[in-house]
């Protein structure tokens, strides 16, 4: 607590009286409790800083986020220079997805204390939100300056540094999770409890939605830093939830994924074997006798093994072909080639890369429609659609929101999948389910001209979230019958296991 505040508008003795109470019941967990004491010493002296102090604490520890805003900006009329509370309310915007006011109240905190590694820290993390990755590492190293120890400064390195600096991003992940591999988020009023099994690589499944702190308190397990027998002594918790997900990122997590997948006996969401089986190069083995289906030679090459053009070559992939670098997600990286002689003959940057025969999938009225479908306990769920003048469709790229007939297109296909892109499709897109055999899983696809479903790619990595920007307001049906089939799935599970 910021030394102003302990003599700032002490308020009366009786508002003292039920400060002093709300300040114990905070400290002892009692968040409702604490927040009605405090309002008793806020009726009685509207001023008390220290007690709209407590009120945020204890609002925020409840998830009432704009409640814990307004008291914590309360506090900062009061008394404004208290950098610590700008940092409280910055983090608070922060959760409430304000990134820009969290922004300003950061910077804010560290005009009024420099030497604040945790503001450094937050503002860090607050331009990785923002996908500014190029001004989270000057107050993350800063941060660090401050703090050799902090954390959440070592993550916020490890996650900038994956691509470009890889040697020095494993530094900061081994000292990060190193010194801590668990990390609890408990919630009041959650009814259940999820250990998340995690990776501090790249290759999670975006669990946020799928596992929202109104229902679920969270046990975050960074397992490949697990030392022996730390299984053994776990907080408490109802199921099991394996965010690991991408078979191309950490070995070692996949590894210390399956060792425990041997040993659970809770519910377990994603079995690691079937996670395994989701390589690109796995999937015209896995996918191929499907009916209805294209699905796309390919090859998953390492440097290491000789050149590019050769494998290829013993491959018989016919050009073009797509190269991508393995465990690579978003578009990031990937590149066309429509002859052998432009292929690279050396590593780029990634050690291994997938080739894909590139099918030309353009609809009669010019535009790239990529298709997306979420796959929950093997049945499919649409999320969204992306239609783009150019071969490499992503939904951010593509600039849906310029269109409305695009919109609505997309609206249609959420509204009614198989009036959008027929029975025979879905049909497909239920056997790809079924054969991928995964608990949440999404595919990529798009709609040949004959009628067929051409395959882009399926795994669990996929991200699934609710829109705030009323353009897409449309889609939220679609997300809330996605995190609701998730809900149920769960429940079923829990259930059964308490059948037997």
């Amino acid at each position: 607590m910021d030394t102003p505040l302990k003599g700032a508008l002490d308020g009366t003795a009786s508002a003292q009286t039920y400060a002093q109470q709300a300040q114990a019941l905070l400290d002892n967990g009692r968040y409702e409790a604490a927040v009605a004491a405090a309002d008793e010493a806020l009726s009685l002296e509207p001023n008390f800083a220290l007690a709209w102090l407590i009120r945020a604490t204890a609002s925020k520890a409840l998830l009432r986020l704009t409640e814990a805003a307004d008291a914590f900006g309360a506090v900062l009329t009061l008394v404004p220079g208290l950098a610590g509370v700008h940092v409280n309310l910055a983090n608070t915007y922060a959760e409430l997805n304000r990134l820009a006011d969290a922004e300003t109240h950061l910077l804010q905190a560290i005009v009024l204390n420099p030497t604040l590694a945790a503001a450094h820290a937050s503002l860090g993390s607050v331009y990785m939100r923002m996908g500014q990755y190029y001004k989270a590492e000057a107050p993350s190293r800063q941060a660090l300056a401050l703090d050799p120890n902090l954390t959440a400064a070592h993550q916020n390195l490890a996650g900038i540094l994956a691509h470009g600096n890889p040697r020095e991003a494993q530094i900061h992940r081994d000292i990060a999770y190193g010194q801590k591999q668990i990390f609890v988020e408990a919630f009041p009023g959650a009814a259940r409890t999820a250990l998340i099994l995690l990776t501090a690589d790249t290759g999670n499944i975006p669990y946020k939605h799928l596992l929202p702190h109104e229902r679920y308190s969270l046990v975050k397990w960074y397992i490949e830093y697990a030392p022996a027998g730390q299984e053994r002594h776990l907080p408490k918790y109802d199921f099991v939830f394996n965010a690991v997900a991408d078979p191309d990122v950490s070995l070692p997590a996949h590894a210390a994924v399956g060792r425990f997948a041997a040993l659970c006996t809770c519910p377990l969401i994603n079995r690691p074997e079937r996670i395994a089986r989701t390589y690109r190069s796995s999937m015209p083995a896995v996918l191929g006798n499907i009916e209805n289906i294209v699905v796309p030679q390919v090859l998953r090459h390492e440097f290491a093994d000789g050149n590019l053009g050769d494998a290829i070559a013993r491959g018989e992939i016919p050009f073009p072909v797509i190269v991508r670098p393995a465990g690579s997600h978003g578009g990031d990286n990937v590149q066309r080639f429509d002859t052998p002689a432009a292929l690279p003959t050396a590593s780029d940057g990634s050690d291994v890369v997938y080739a894909t025969q590139f099918v030309d999938y353009r609809s009669a009225d010019g535009w790239y429609r990529k298709y997306r479908v979420i796959f929950v306990d093997r049945e499919p769920y649409p999320y969204h659609l992306a239609i783009g003048p150019d071969w490499l469709v992503h939904y951010k790229s593509a600039d849906m929101g310029s269109d409305a007939a695009r919109r609505a297109e997309e609206e249609r296909f959420l509204s009614n999948p198989e009036t959008a892109i027929g029975a025979r499709s879905m049909t497909a897109l239920a056997a790809i389910a079924a054969e991928l055999d995964l608990d949440y899983a999404g595919i990529d696809f798009s709609i040949l001209p004959d009628g067929s479903l051409l395959f882009f790619e399926a795994n669990a990595t996929m991200l699934v979230h609710p829109e705030d920007d009323p353009l897409f307001a449309y889609k939220n049906n679609a997300v809330k019958d996605i995190l609701a089939a998730v809900n149920a799935m769960i429940e079923r599970r829990l259930q059964a296991r308490s059948d037997r």
